[in-house]
Parts: C-alpha cells; sequence; structure tokens
C-alpha cells in the first residue's frame, strides 16, 4: 500500500463516528466480497471533490473499510468462539457489550480501547481499583440478573458472555438478545481457563486485528509459564492441600485450581475424590500428611487484600488460625513452615499465570531460581494492562510474601 493512501485512510479512521455495524460489506462497491485499493481510492477522491460535507452515513461506510481493509485485508472476518460457534462480521465492531471480566481485562491486553466499549456488567463496573476506567460506566447487570431494556437500548453491535460458565444463563442472555435482534454477534469466549486462555485471546486479537498485539501477549505467557514448567521438573512433587475459601473445602481433578496446583508442580493429595470441589472431613487432612497448604482468599468471609489492598493485615492473621487448627502441628506443612494464603485476583483469570508462578516458587523453592512472581505481575498490570506496577506489591496478594 503507499504512503499517500495509507495516511488518507488514516484520516478517515480518526474523524468518522463510530456506528453500529450492519450486514453489508462497506466499500465493495462491486460486490464481490473484496474491497480493493482501486475501490477505496475511488471512494475517498469521489468524497474529496465533491466539494460538500458527506453525509455521516457515508463518512462512517468509508471509515469502516478503510479499517477492513488495514486490519482484515478487505474482506470480511469469520471467527470461531470459544464454543466453536462460527460468526462473520462486515464491520468494525464499535459498539460493544462485555459480561465478562476476564474477556475485558484480555480486551484491554490487547489494546482495545475503552471507547469500543458501551456498556459492562455490573461486576465490573464495582472495581474501580482494576478497572478504573469503567468506574460508573452503563451498567447492564449480572449474568444472573440482566437488564435487557438497557443492554438493547445501548444499540450494541457485538455482545461478549462466557462460553463455558453459567452456560445455562449466558444461554438465556443470548437466546432473548437474538430474539430482539437477530442478525447481532454474541461471541461466546471464557478467557479464564489456562488450557485454552492463549486461543481466546488469539479469537480476540482477531476480532480486533490486533494480531501482533496478541503475538505480544502470547510470549510472555509462554516465557513465564516455560520457566514455571522448568521448576516444576526441578524436584519431586510435594503433596498439596489446596482449600478454597471455604473452609475445609478443597478441588479434585476436573476443577481448576486442581490444574493450577499440578501445572505449578504439585500432587492435589484429594485429586481423586470424585467431586470437582469436595467439602472433606478436617481429619482427612491431617491423615494424608500434606507437604504444603495453599488457603484461597478473596470471597466468602475471605474477602481482603487484592488490588484494594484493603485489610491485608487478615492474610497473617487467617494463616496463623490455620497454623493452629487442631491436630495440625503433626502435618508437615506446619512443622515446616510451609502454609501460604494467596488471593484468587492472582489465581483466577487471565493473571493465573502470577499465582502459578507464586505456587511453583513454594513447591520447588530449590529450582526456583528464575521465578520472581512479583516482577511479573507488575510487567503484567504496566506493559498489558495499563496500571500502576505498585498494585503488584506482594502483600495484597500472598502471605507469607517473601
Amino acid at each position: 500500500m503507499n504512503t499517500p493512501l495509507i495516511a488518507v485512510l488514516a484520516v478517515c479512521m480518526l474523524l468518522c463516528p463510530f456506528v453500529v455495524a450492519d450486514a453489508a460489506l462497506p466499500g465493495d462497491l462491486d460486490g464481490n466480497g473484496f474491497i480493493a485499493k482501486e475501490e477505496l481510492a475511488s471512494s475517498i477522491l469521489a468524497i474529496l471533490s465533491s466539494g460538500t460535507t458527506p453525509p455521516d452515513a457515508t463518512l462512517s461506510d468509508l471509515r469502516d473499510a478503510a479499517w477492513m481493509y488495514v486490519h482484515w485485508n478487505g474482506t470480511a472476518r469469520t471467527v470461531t468462539d470459544s464454543s466453536g460457534k462460527s460468526l462473520t462480521l462486515t464491520r468494525p465492531l464499535r459498539r460493544i457489550i462485555v459480561m465478562n471480566s476476564e474477556t475485558l481485562e484480555t480486551m484491554r491486553s490487547l489494546g482495545v480501547k475503552k471507547e469500543r466499549i458501551v456498556a459492562v456488567d455490573k461486576f465490573i463496573a464495582q472495581k474501580p481499583e482494576f478497572f478504573p476506567e469503567y468506574a460508573g460506566y452503563p451498567s447492564v447487570g449480572s449474568i444472573w440478573a440482566p437488564d435487557y431494556e438497557k443492554m438493547l437500548s445501548m444499540r450494541p453491535d457485538a455482545l461478549f458472555l462466557y462460553a463455558s460458565v453459567s452456560r445455562a444463563e449466558c444461554d438465556e442472555i443470548e437466546r432473548r438478545v437474538t430474539a430482539s435482534r437477530p442478525s447481532l454477534p454474541v461471541f461466546r469466549i471464557d478467557c479464564y481457563r489456562p488450557e485454552t486462555y492463549l486461543e481466546d485471546a488469539a479469537r480476540i486479537a482477531e476480532i480486533f486485528g490486533e494480531e501482533e498485539k496478541g503475538a505480544r501477549l502470547a510470549a510472555f505467557y509462554t516465557d513465564a509459564l516455560t520457566k514455571v514448567a522448568a521448576a516444576a521438573s526441578s524436584s519431586a512433587p510435594p503433596e498439596v492441600y489446596f482449600e478454597t475459601w471455604n473452609d475445609y473445602k478443597t478441588v479434585a481433578r476436573g476443577s481448576g485450581y486442581h490444574d493450577k496446583v499440578t501445572m505449578a508442580g504439585g500432587a492435589n493429595i484429594f485429586r481423586d475424590n470424585p467431586a470437582e470441589y469436595p467439602e472433606i472431613d478436617p481429619e482427612s487432612v491431617i491423615a494424608r500428611k500434606p507437604d504444603v497448604v495453599i488457603k484461597l482468599a478473596g470471597s466468602g468471609k475471605y474477602i481482603f487484600g487484592g488490588y484494594s489492598g484493603e485489610n491485608s493485615s487478615r492474610f497473617g492473621e487467617v494463616r496463623n488460625t490455620l497454623l493452629g487448627r487442631a491436630g495440625w502441628s503433626s502435618i508437615p506443612a506446619v512443622r515446616d513452615g510451609r502454609v501460604y494464603v494467596i488471593h484468587n485476583a492472582v489465581l483466577g483469570g487471565p493473571q493465573y499465570l502470577i499465582g502459578v508462578t507464586y505456587m511453583a516458587r513454594w513447591f520447588h523453592p530449590d529450582g526456583a531460581g528464575d521465578l520472581d512472581p512479583e516482577s511479573l505481575h507488575r510487567m503484567y498490570l504496566q506493559e498489558f494492562q495499563g496500571l500502576d506496577p505498585g498494585l503488584a506489591h506482594p502483600d495484597r496478594f500472598v502471605f507469607p510474601a517473601r
């Protein structure tokens, strides 16, 4: 593409207002499904030579055509979401509703601007420390209590929902909004499962024409997880008792937390329990003699720390309570001081690699020389989230912090 044409395209993409996408391929003058350079140049020259201000709709079409020419090679873009559904876009997305905080976080990692988002779910709007730009933003309720009237009044050109969590609720939202707007693309993308996270991020990068940033994000994750794998293979896996924010509720094979313990090089002592999140007899923990204990904070009666930093002193209090549980003095983890509390903010969603890095360092201290979870966290916040790296202070997320 020649330099003068690029300059004109850039002006068009900056000046024309956002509009709701429709089914036509803008700028495709001959209807062959491809916006050629000659077609785009002809449209631009027609506007420049007319001597009059064209209608907003004409400018909007030209802006979308220019964007597609630059980012999608002048063709429609078909994307398969996490549920296996294929959606074809004939215009860039400019009015998006996101009801999945992990997807919004990933969009921010990929450079998707706030101006493209017209509404979020209420929980995103309630996280001013991590999503400061969305504090007080238009909310359309939650997955469990959606505000359909508000949702449709925002005139979205796409809706993003989970694919595999709260599936029944998300299915119902998709059914109802598409009954009112049959052509509305509804993307089902998770962005919280480690095994599919980079695939989900690549889907979002493809939708927004941010493949280069997607490759950079993938390299960041791959490098961090390669170091975790090296530490995890440096010694035999310790036996680990992982307790959720509900006392004596643990995890087994099939749960995300079990997978993360395994990824970090630990052996979950309740891995073979038939329930994914079993409630267990306190005596069974003592009988299985874990080498390491991990307690999850961030919800239930353990809401403290995290990005707000509120009541972070409770990390130490919770650990002391664990150490003082009846009969626990005989557990190797207590005897050796290997009892830790970790906030779910760095173990769930896209930030799982930070929590996994902390756990790998705890599980394999002699092979963890290349692991620096605090620096990893700071880099993630600064380079991918555009946030103050000081928010990554370990005292807000783990205890003991060192």
